[in-house]
């Protein structure tokens, strides 16, 4: 029969090495900041400054300063709409990028009428090795643009209904929706060019909508203009302004919530008394354990 004096320090070390495990093991999960992979957001987030958020609430009191990107290809909830909306109204900079996900919920919910087209926007001429992966090169002149020579969009959809928001991007003339996604243009399948990226004043804060989020990616942010259009649209949140992936809309595996939970963990043992409390308990048990009379 083992006894406590070797259990627990085996448990502890288990545990421990099950921890730095998971903590290690990369993630595979597309817009990941742990996945270093092609459809990750590891070396983005760190090459751009962008840190990931595992709830918007958390910026809601200073959204000033702040650039959130939001990829709903999770529903929000009603409450998750309210605080996208409180933290626009608030100052902050909303870049919502969506191609086929619930960004239209988060757009009705502030009574904004463009909408995400859900159709797969193809160019057959202006692309990047294939007719999916257009390439973008007309860009209305400003901050959000400067020195962006073009785009390379990944499977994207349109932008419709722009309203009152200013177009940023839009596609070629010979660019078209491709409805059943079979390669061609069939009749009733509509032309360009469609916007792709478009912004406007909100509240007391700037909401931007691009069509395409795959430009974040590990391999899509350094083809063409990618990375300069990001960094642009970050700007807008000021001198000194921080940038933010929402986590709390992209799906997560296993290992992403098992990750999230780690890092929530390090966070509260990193708090001074948590940690001075955590050190007395260690060093206490080794001594509970000797001192402890042994009973025949």
């Amino acid at each position: 029969m083992w006894s406590p004096k070797f259990l627990v320090p085996i448990i502890g070390l288990t545990l421990l090495a099950v921890a730095l495990a998971l903590w290690a093991y990369p993630s595979a999960s597309d817009f990941s900041p742990s996945n270093p992979y092609w459809n990750g957001f590891q070396k983005t987030g760190a090459e751009l400054g962008v840190a990931p958020l595992e709830s918007p609430s958390s910026l809601l009191g200073r959204a000033k300063g702040t650039a959130l990107i939001v990829i709903p290809y999770v529903p929000p909830s009603p409450s998750d709409l309210d605080v996208l909306k409180r933290y626009v109204d608030g100052g902050g900079v909303l870049i919502l990028m969506d191609d086929f996900g619930y960004g239209n919920a988060v757009l009705a919910h502030l009574g904004v009428r463009a909408r995400f087209g859900g159709d797969l926007l193809v160019d057959p001429l202006f692309n990047y090795k294939s007719l999916r992966l257009p390439r973008i090169t007309d860009f209305t002149p400003g901050p959000f643009t400067e020195g962006v020579d073009g785009l390379v969009l990944n499977y994207a959809t349109t932008i419709r209904d722009v309203g009152g928001l200013s177009v940023l991007a839009l596609s070629s003339p010979v660019s078209y929706v491709d409805a059943n996604g079979n390669g061609r243009r069939d009749p009733g399948e509509v032309g360009g060019p469609f916007p792709v990226a478009a912004s406007a004043g909100y509240g007391g804060g700037t909401l931007i909508l691009v069509s395409d989020p795959s430009i974040l990616l590990n391999s899509m942010v350094k083809l063409a203009g990618n990375r300069r259009f990001l960094q642009n649209l970050f700007r807008a949140a000021g001198e000194g302004g921080r940038a933010y992936l929402d986590l709390a809309h992209l799906p997560q595996a296993p290992l992403d919530r098992a990750k999230a939970a780690l890092a929530a963990a390090r966070g509260f043992l990193a708090e001074p008394l948590v940690a001075f409390a955590l050190a007395a308990a260690i060093a206490a048990v080794p001594l509970v354990i000797l001192l402890k009379p042994n009973r025949r």
